[in-house]
């Protein structure tokens, strides 16, 4: 699928969801939802040969493990944005607030490896 094809994908799948929300508005999130994670599906298959690339580039360097930290961020960067944008969608704006929180949350957590290295090399160095 080229990025024209996701566009009108992303054309016909708004204007489904107005017909939808005309006739059956409980079921248009629902269509919305569906809509956003099929984008979401086909963009992160899209972008996976660029991954393969940058994680052997990556590895050639030495520098795989903070690779894999970049790609958790990013990964968990993208789901809470899209989860929040359902979510403001369906008119739940403070959950999506709380998703993106628990989003920043989770991408600190998971670089608190590269923050305690930074911090022994600072303490090194002040030696």
């Amino acid at each position: 699928m080229s990025i024209l094809s996701l566009c009108g994908f992303g054309i016909a799948s708004a204007l489904t969801v107005a017909i939808i929300r005309r006739f059956r508005p409980e079921l248009a999130e629902t269509a919305v939802a569906v809509s956003a994670v099929l984008i979401f599906v086909y963009v992160a298959e899209s972008v996976a040969p660029f991954v393969s690339l940058v994680k052997s580039i990556a590895d050639d360097s030495g520098a795989s493990g903070y690779f894999a930290l970049m790609l958790k961020a990013l990964a968990i960067s993208l789901c809470c944005r899209l989860s929040s944008d359902i979510c403001r969608d369906c008119g739940e704006a403070s959950l999506g607030s709380h998703i993106e929180l628990a989003g920043k949350a989770g991408i600190v957590l998971t670089s608190l490896p590269v923050i305690q290295q930074i911090f022994e090399i600072a303490k090194d160095l002040l030696k």
